[in-house]
C-alpha cells in the first residue's frame, strides 16, 4: 500500500515531525473491518483521531480494490472453468458445475429516510438492507460479486440486473463444453435454490421427489449439499470480517460498496495464502500498478 498509494507514504509536517506511519494507518483500517470497531474507539490505542481513522479506512479500501481487484475479483477464464468442472465433479459428482449462486443481505443502519422504503421488504422486517449476489466454488473462492441492489428486490430481480450472465446473453461467453450422460453441453451451470427461474445455466433442486423415487431423492440430497458452498462462503466472510456482520454505519452507498468489495478481496486473499485455493496462480498483465492520489 505504501509503495503505490500516496496517502500511506510517511511524510513530515511543517516542523519536520514524522507523520503517522503506514503500519498504523493499515492497522486502523483492518481493525475497523475485522472487528467492526468504530473510528473514535481507536484514538487511545493508535493515537489517531476519528476523522483520520475514517480516512484510513476509505483510502485502504480504495487501495485494495485498485491493487488487487484485478486478481481477486476476476471472472473465471476458460482454463478456470475447465478446472472447476473437474474439481466439482470430483467433489460433488456434478459434471459441468461452475459454482453455487445465491444472495445475502447487509443491514443498513444509517439509511437515509428517503431511501428506506426502497431498501426494505415486508417479508424481511422494516429495517433497510442491501443485497449481495455471489458465486462461490467448493473451495469458498468467490468468483462473482454483485453488490448494491436495493433490499426491495428478490433474488430473481437481482439476477436480472447482475452482470454474471451478460456475456452469455450477448453471445460473448466462451464455450467450455462438458459431457453428462453421453450428451455434450456448450456451457456450464450454477446450482440455485427454488426461487430462481428455470434457465439452462441454472440448476434447481427437486421440490417433491416422491417417497419411493430413490434417484430423485439422491439427486435432491446431493444438490442441496453442493449448493451449500455459497452459504458457507457467506458464513466465512461474515465471521472473518465483522463489519459485514453488523449493520452498515455509513450513509453513503458508494462507501458501503467499497467496504463490501474490499472484504471479498481480502476473503479470497486469505483463501489463497492458506493454500485452500484449488485453481492456479493468477498472472498479472502489468507487473507495476500505479495509483492516483
Amino acid at each position: 500500500m505504501s509503495a503505490n498509494c500516496p496517502y500511506f507514504q510517511e511524510g513530515c509536517d511543517a516542523v519536520e515531525k514524522a507523520g503517522i506511519s503506514a503500519l498504523v494507518k493499515c492497522t486502523s483500517a483492518i481493525r475497523q473491518l475485522a472487528y467492526a470497531a468504530v473510528p473514535d474507539s481507536l484514538d487511545e490505542y493508535l493515537q489517531i483521531g476519528e476523522k483520520t481513522s475514517r480516512d484510513c479506512l476509505m483510502h485502504f479500501c480504495n487501495g485494495v480494490i485498485e491493487l488487487y481487484g484485478e486478481e481477486y475479483l476476476r471472472r473465471p477464464t476458460q482454463t478456470d472453468v475447465e478446472k472447476l468442472y473437474a474439481f466439482h465433479e470430483n467433489k460433488h459428482g456434478f459434471p459441468g458445475m461452475i459454482g453455487s449462486i445465491d444472495c445475502t443481505k447487509w443491514p443498513w443502519a444509517q439509511c437515509p429516510q428517503a431511501y428506506r422504503a426502497q431498501f426494505s421488504r415486508g417479508d424481511s422486517g422494516s429495517e433497510p438492507f442491501i443485497l449481495l449476489e455471489a458465486v462461490a466454488s467448493q473451495d469458498l473462492w468467490i468468483w462473482h460479486a454483485f453488490f448494491g441492489v436495493a433490499g426491495s428486490n428478490n433474488d430473481v430481480n437481482v439476477l436480472r440486473q447482475s452482470p454474471v450472465l451478460n456475456d452469455l446473453k450477448v453471445g460473448k461467453a466462451p464455450e467450455v463444453p462438458f459431457v453428462a450422460n453421453d450428451v455434450t453441453y456448450k456451457w456450464g451451470y450454477y446450482l440455485t435454490d427454488g426461487i430462481y427461474p428455470e434457465w439452462a445455466v441454472l440448476m434447481k433442486s427437486i421440490s417433491q421427489p416422491g417417497s419411493n423415487d430413490v434417484k430423485r431423492i439422491r439427486y435432491k440430497q446431493a444438490h442441496e449439499a453442493a449448493r451449500k458452498d455459497v452459504e458457507r462462503a457467506f458464513g466465512v466472510l461474515k465471521k472473518k470480517w465483522a463489519i459485514v456482520r453488523t449493520p452498515a454505519r455509513s450513509k453513503s452507498l458508494k462507501r458501503i460498496t467499497h467496504l463490501m468489495y474490499t472484504c471479498i478481496i481480502l476473503h479470497n486473499m486469505i483463501r489463497k495464502e492458506k493454500k485452500r485455493q484449488y485453481l492456479p496462480t493468477f498472472i498479472r498483465r502489468n507487473n507495476i500498478v500505479k495509483m492516483v492520489p
